[in-house]
């Protein structure tokens, strides 16, 4: 694997962060919105960095909130719930795992979660569009699983791909994603045929080992 994930040099609160969800195949994700922030802002604050490393945090632990295609992917209802409950958890674990960090940097990694799906001012709205950038830049595989599989049906994967470049609202992350897209649509018309072998690139996609070569 190359080295785009740690193209800009994860700290240790990162690293330590990026071992505790070691694991579940929703990593990849993670590590990909922190590098899309950064391409989007090389300046990003360390808490908006942070953030997107763990914004979906709630995920990796059972008992998180549902939704089905049926109620749509603008569900405002699973949105807010998934987002306050990995905001919950992240700051849980930065109390126990950096209880000497400053206070200030755990409110703005809270408020960041917090909006990841919805935006806001030009930083969260940075996030929200790293996050869908993520999405269609390396979930094809799931795409095609979710169709092989009959988790969703084509139509209901070509609403979350349409959905997750049309919340985006920074100009240059929407142009960016079109392409992305546009290889999205295709792995979706592949997929009642496709032979690729998702069980083996979902493994990869939760191992800090293969996505970090460390």
């Amino acid at each position: 694997m190359n080295n785009r994930y740690s193209a800009v040099p994860l700290n240790a609160l990162e690293m330590k962060a990026i071992s505790w969800l070691d694991g579940f195949y929703q990593l990849e994700h993670l590590l990909c919105t922190r590098a899309w922030v950064t391409a989007l802002s090389p300046a990003a604050p360390p808490a908006l960095r942070f953030a997107a490393l763990v914004h979906d945090a709630e995920r990796f632990f059972p008992g998180g909130p549902t939704s089905m295609p049926t109620d749509g992917f603008d569900d405002c209802d699973y949105l807010f719930a998934h987002s306050l409950r990995s905001a919950d958890i992240v700051q849980a674990w930065l109390a126990d795992a950096a209880p000497d960090h400053d206070a200030a940097f755990t409110r703005q990694v809270r408020k960041f979660i917090l909006r990841h799906e919805i935006g806001g001012n030009s930083e969260e709205d940075l996030l929200q569009a790293a996050d869908s950038l993520s999405f269609l830049d390396i979930y094809d595989w799931l795409v095609i699983e979710w169709v092989r599989d009959g988790h969703y049906s084509a139509a209901q994967a070509r609403e979350k791909l349409d959905w997750s470049v049309e919340r985006i609202r920074l100009p240059t992350a929407r142009r960016l994603a079109l392409p992305l897209y546009a290889k999205s649509l295709r792995a979706l018309e592949s997929a009642p045929n496709s032979t690729m072998d998702t069980a083996s690139r979902r493994a990869a996609a939760g191992s800090r080992k293969w996505l970090l070569a460390a």
